[in-house]
């Protein structure tokens, strides 16, 4: 059967490759309208207990996952220049659109009582102009005399000072969060500059959107990374640079394609759905390897293209589809799974690695057919002395040093499951974050000073 579906592909070699060019120029349309998730993946069942009680307290009092707290820690925060500068701060902050709230001790108010109403009316304690340090001084009494703001706007243990910056919800989940929390740590900056004192700020519009950009940044990094390392490899083996070419294109064809189930399906790239396309590429470099080695060997034999590629497909296509299946099936049984992030996952993972088999199959034999038979430069890694020696190595040990091979096994084995039963599991917004992270000692920063509003 195998050899009948080579026979196929190389007979039908040019409308395989339109249909499979148009196939994954429509994919590309699809791939281009993915968007990036600014939302928290949901780890846990929207069926489980505890999430129906966190949506029912979220119903009954909102959440706070628009707020954005800037702190600092100085004693001398009641020197003009320092308040006169923090507060500009305040304003800077609010002119930035849409941002819809700033509370912090500029703005503070207090209650005063009308005469001719007979009724209590909020009045401003700090002056907007800037102002001596006796005036300065008074306001402050008033403002220390109101223990509301203890423990909200400042710490006086500490001498730490918050400010805290409401956003408008809608916006952070869209993309125009970034240009806002870019603009808001702008101002931040500012004032760091000019006052000295190191600044911090934290919150989840702040956390979300750096994880959101630095998720994209790193998807490119990795998935180019890959592409370059695998070309590299192809290149030292095969020594021919359109079999480098034509491999890298198959893995591209595959993430262009995963991309777009993944817009298909209605999902959006998240922590996990972005290391698909990386890992199209290490799935799809090896299916490229097996099919020309097999390829290069068979020609070695009998010195006839035609005869070698259909001999490819027909000793390689198993192999390589078995491989696909199992790695598919390996990833797709996290679909089974009630947690939503791994659910979308499992069922791009697993068709994407299918997909790649499909384009191997298909692109590699047709454009080999194109190109002129390998040469001896092109083979010759086939008779690499140092390859040949270490593949003899290993095969003497495991045949002659059985007892060896079993004891290294079950010491390693050992240590893996001691290893296992030492793991914690953690659910924290930052753990993925170095400690050493500004957005992590940040954090640390009003968790220490128990600042909160």
């Amino acid at each position: 059967m195998w050899q009948r579906l080579g026979s196929f592909v190389i007979k039908n070699r040019l409308v395989l490759l339109i249909v499979l060019c148009a196939a994954t120029g429509i994919m590309g349309f699809f791939a281009s309208k993915v968007k990036l998730s600014y939302e928290f993946a949901r780890a846990i069942p929207v069926d489980n207990p505890k999430y129906r009680e966190y949506k029912s307290f979220q119903q009954k009092f909102g959440d706070d996952g628009n707020t954005l707290v800037v702190g600092i820690k100085t004693d001398k925060f009641f020197n003009p220049d320092i308040f006169a500068a923090y507060n500009n701060l305040h304003k800077q902050i609010r002119k930035v659109q849409y941002v819809e709230e700033v509370l912090s001790i500029p703005a503070a108010i207090t209650l005063t009582k009308d005469t001719t109403t007979e009724k209590l009316v909020p009045a401003k304690i700090f002056s907007d102009s800037v102002i001596e340090q006796g005036l300065l001084d008074s306001a402050k009494s008033i403002f220390l005399n109101l223990s509301f703001y203890k423990g909200k706007l400042y710490n006086p243990d500490e001498h730490a000072y918050l400010m805290a910056v409401r956003i408008n919800k809608e916006t952070l989940n869209s993309p125009k969060r970034s240009k806002i929390i870019a603009d808001i740590n702008a101002a931040v900056n500012t004032f760091e500059t000019a006052t000295k004192i190191e600044t911090h700020v934290s919150g989840l519009p702040l956390i979300r959107t750096v994880v959101a950009d630095r998720l994209q940044k790193e998807m490119r990094f990795f998935l180019i990374g890959s592409l370059l390392l695998s070309a590299l490899i192809l290149l030292l083996f095969f020594r021919s640079v359109s079999t480098t070419l034509l491999s890298l294109l198959v893995v591209i064809f595959g993430v262009v394609w995963s991309l777009g189930v993944l817009q298909l399906c209605g999902y959006k790239i998240s922590l996990l759905t972005a290391l698909i396309p990386p890992l199209v590429v290490v799935i799809g470099i090896p299916n490229c390897i097996y099919f020309v080695n097999k390829y290069h060997t068979s020609y070695l034999q009998n010195h006839n293209k035609e005869k070698s590629l259909v001999d490819m497909v027909s000793k390689m296509g198993v192999v390589t589809l078995f491989c696909n299946i199992t790695a598919a099936i390996g990833f797709a049984v996290f679909a089974l799974t009630k947690s939503a992030v791994l659910q979308e996952f499992g069922v791009v993972a697993g068709i994407s690695i299918m997909m790649i088999f499909f384009i191997s199959f298909i692109l590699l034999p047709s454009v080999l057919s194109y190109l002129p038979a390998p040469n001896a430069n092109q083979t010759k890694y086939l008779n690499n002395r140092w390859l040949t020696f270490f593949l003899l190595r290993i095969e003497r040990w495991v045949l002659h040093h059985k007892k060896a091979v079993y004891a290294a096994t079950i010491a390693v084995l050992i240590f893996s499951i001691a290893g296992i039963f030492k793991l914690k599991s953690v659910a924290f917004i930052v753990d993925d974050l170095p400690k050493t992270d500004k957005i992590y000692t940040d954090l640390k920063f009003f968790e220490k000073k128990t600042l909160r509003v």
